[in-house]
């Protein structure tokens, strides 16, 4: 919103400056000509007086080099952006001695000069001797305690910027920068063997922008259509762009916030690629964040389910050991349920705890069938290929195998066959089957056909925990005789086979 109008301040500036550095210049230029011909005429005055000394400070070497070379370039010395505007400049101070016989001989062809010059450059212009002491004044009079007469007086150039009269009590920003309020002041020393025998000291007013901008009103108004239909233009791209999926991004993090996950589509426009990513990244987190929230949920009412039945058998069981009178087979029984009943609960809680331990596990590299397979027992285990390699890290196989193996055994079987093909690993085995109205639930979390023998029902959920860091799961499909599961990994997750 700012931009465009500091932009324009920025601009107006800049070209006030410009203004200055080309008026500092002219006037160095002009004092360059003006020096060499107070030079000229005060080295014809010494000679016709017999050579005399020549007045003035002495040069050190390196100026002495500098203002001997064959060319000399000047940098800009003034800059409105760092310079302080000087007060405006004051008079001439009185002084005890008028200027020497040559710079009084040469004074009036340099008045004329000046005057017949002045017609064309339009700058004030001043004769100092080597005192600072005016050559035209009437009484004796200079400028010698002004910094830049001063500096020019010792061999430099000096410049400055002044206020003009009566502009420094109204200075306006607008006036500044316009370049109306103030005058440039350039010093430029008179040299002659190597001496400073005096200084010139012009003065003018810059251009005014005012001025140059009447001179190109067209072009000023086409560059200012331009910035305002650029600015408008990009003030639409950024709302579109940027502002908009933003604010789209904080309602939805807002609702998520309090509770409501029916909005968490993706967003219909993402404006630049970045904030796409950004978005799908926010929704994705948000469903999975939600995902999660629904199955701690899910799983403390199961768990809460699923502990209530031992901690109720063992509070009862307690209260009947209480009794002194209970026989010692009742006794027996009661430890017997107390055991069992604790023993599933432990059985419970570290199967929990191996889901919860198992989600935050990374997936490793890719391991052999064969020794993901437990030891031998009274289950025959067939696995082909016997070469295969698994896109399942070793420990992580050994888990699912040692679960999906204890499944079969508790359904009564005494084989079971792994194959792989395809990417795809089938477990089939010759136990009692699956009927068909578990066969959609198996996975659920505490859903177990054995609970009277101490299934938990987690058993196939600590495989799922484990296979969906390898974004598949395990599915029970139908078979003629046995129980079949099948696990299809993504094809990126093919593993190459190892020699």
């Amino acid at each position: 919103m700012f931009a465009v109008p500091v932009s324009a301040i920025l601009i107006l500036k800049l070209g006030v400056n410009r203004f200055i550095h080309e008026t500092e210049q002219s006037l160095i230029q002009q004092g360059a000509i003006y020096s060499s011909a107070y030079a000229a005429a005060f080295e014809a005055a010494t000679r016709e007086t017999g050579g005399e000394k020549m007045p003035g400070y002495y040069l050190p070497p390196q100026k002495r080099v500098f203002w001997n070379a064959s060319a000399r370039t000047f940098r800009p010395l003034l800059d409105l952006r760092q310079d302080k505007v000087l007060p405006v400049r004051p008079g001439a101070k009185p002084v005890s001695l008028a200027p020497e016989h040559r710079h009084r001989a040469i004074a009036p062809d340099l008045e004329l000069l000046s005057k017949r010059a002045g017609r064309t450059t339009l700058s004030n212009v001043l004769f100092l001797d080597h005192k600072g002491r005016d050559l035209h004044a009437g009484t004796p009079e200079g400028f010698a305690e002004l910094p830049e007469v001063n500096k020019a007086l010792n061999g430099g150039i000096g410049a400055v910027l002044r206020w003009r009269s009566g502009a420094e009590r109204s200075s306006s920003f607008i006036r500044l920068n316009r370049g109306t309020g103030f005058r440039v002041f350039v010093a430029y020393p008179v040299i002659s063997e190597n001496r400073v025998i005096g200084a010139v000291y012009l003065s003018r007013t810059p251009d005014e922008l005012g001025t140059y901008l009447s001179e190109e009103w067209l072009s000023v108004i086409v560059v200012a259509a331009v910035t305002a239909i650029g600015a408008t233009l990009l003030g639409v791209l950024l709302v579109r762009q940027i502002s908009r999926p933003i604010m789209d991004l904080r309602n939805r993090a807002r609702a998520l916030a309090r509770g409501d996950l029916e909005n968490l589509d993706h967003l219909q426009h993402y404006g630049t690629r970045e904030l796409a990513q950004l978005g799908d990244a926010v929704v994705s987190m948000a469903r999975t964040l939600s995902e999660r929230s629904t199955e701690i949920s899910t799983y403390t009412t199961h768990v809460t389910h699923e502990l209530k039945a031992p901690v109720t058998a063992i509070i009862s069981a307690s209260e009947l050991l209480e009794e002194s009178s209970l026989p010692d087979a009742s006794r027996r029984q009661l430890l017997e349920t107390l055991k069992a009943q604790g023993q599933r609960m432990e059985r419970l809680l570290n199967q929990l705890r191996d889901i919860t331990r198992l989600r935050q596990q990374m997936r490793g590299s890719p391991a052999k069938l064969a020794d993901m397979l437990p030891a031998p027992s009274d289950l025959h285990i067939i696995a082909t290929p016997d070469d295969a390699i698994l896109p399942l890290s070793l420990r992580h196989g050994q888990t699912v195998f040692a679960h999906l193996v204890q499944n079969a055994v508790g359904h009564g079987a005494g084989q079971i066959r792994i194959g792989w093909q395809d990417n795809v690993l089938e477990i089939l085995d010759n136990g009692e089957g699956i009927e068909d109205k578990d066969m959609s639930r198996l996975t659920e979390p505490f859903y177990t056909t054995r609970r009277d023998s101490g299934g938990t029902g987690l058993g196939l959920s600590v495989v799922n925990a484990i296979l969906e860091r390898y974004g598949t799961r395990i599915e029970a499909a139908p078979s003629p005789e046995g129980a079949l599961f099948r696990i299809a990994f993504p094809v990126d997750s093919q593993p190459e086979r190892q020699p």
